[in-house]
């Protein structure tokens, strides 16, 4: 994992585009970041080993990527994210938040009402009328959802392919 350091300190958000490769991963330039964040890319960007069991926690404004994977392992990750329960959590309207603290203190989260809606389902219901949804019953590897025109769309692939078939009807 890399981080950028002193790039949150603007407070702002630099404009993010989609998608990497043949992912549905969003991306940010190299040139944005210094533009709009004002990070040497030379100085400021630091590589932040994380070892097997380990963790990194960092702002949500702070400039992060991730590194390829040359093992012969998969890698896996979990992504936690924390924020204030009045703003935007990233389900998009989907499925409620899972609030954990309230008022400074604990909340008991109600796991039965949050595992109670299937997400996939709903995304996917979300999206019917502009974006094709690909069904395989054994894998669909397809990631699609209201979120992809949040971001320019530069890179081509399977994700976009559909939402750029949608665009035009």
């Amino acid at each position: 994992m890399q981080v950028a350091k002193k790039g949150h300190r603007t407070g702002r958000v630099a404009t993010h585009q989609c998608c990497w490769g043949n992912t549905w991963y969003v991306m940010l330039e190299e040139e944005e970041m210094k533009k709009t964040l004002g990070v040497d890319m030379d100085k400021d960007v630091i590589t932040c080993p994380v070892p097997y069991g380990g963790m990194l926690l960092f702002n949500n404004l702070t400039p992060h990527r991730s590194l390829p994977n040359i093992s012969n392992q998969i890698r896996w990750a979990l992504d936690l994210r924390w924020q204030r329960p009045d703003q935007p959590f990233g389900l998009y309207g989907l499925k409620d938040g899972l609030l954990l603290r309230k008022d400074g203190k604990n909340v008991e989260p109600d796991w039965e009402k949050f595992e109670s809606v299937d997400r996939t389902t709903v995304q996917k219901k979300s999206v019917e009328g502009f974006v094709d949804v690909i069904v395989d019953e054994e894998f669909d590897t397809t990631i699609q959802g209201p979120w992809m025109k949040k971001w320019q769309i530069t890179h081509m692939n399977t994700h976009t392919d559909a939402h750029e078939r949608a665009e035009r009807k």
